[in-house]
């Protein structure tokens, strides 16, 4: 499978119990996303899914402290990573007001869906 050019990253974080199948299962409903596709190797395991020029990537690493590690602005005690790709061709890509509404309503959703403080840390606009 071909990924489109990344505009847009926006990353989020979150604390949970629940192994990366049980996650996702929840993940997909309350997002009303399609079956993720997963795989996994030596440090972590991840969920991926394409649809409507976006793409959601969940990891879960192994061990606790690697999500830090990997980048320092995730929040300590965060096990799950998701990132929300925005592809170049997505029309909204650039639309402040419009990322930051859709971010949010996943953070809420997540939030009340896995009883969590959910962290948006990080955006990264790429060329």
């Amino acid at each position: 499978m071909e990924i489109e050019p990344i505009k847009r990253l926006e990353h989020i974080s979150l604390k949970s119990d629940l192994d990366l199948l049980a996650f996702g299962e929840k993940f997909e409903t309350v997002l009303s996303l399609p079956k993720m596709e997963y795989d996994y190797e030596n440090e972590t395991e991840w969920l991926n899914i394409h649809v409507d020029r976006l793409s959601y990537n969940i990891s879960r690493p192994y061990e606790e402290g690697t999500l830090q590690e990997w980048d320092d602005t995730t929040p300590e005690g965060c096990n799950i990573g998701i990132v929300l790709c925005i592809h170049n061709d997505h029309p909204l890509a650039l639309d402040n007001d419009w990322v930051n509404k859709t971010v949010s309503t996943i953070c809420e959703l997540l939030s009340s869906t896995f009883n969590s403080k959910v962290y948006h840390h990080r955006t990264l606009i790429l060329p």
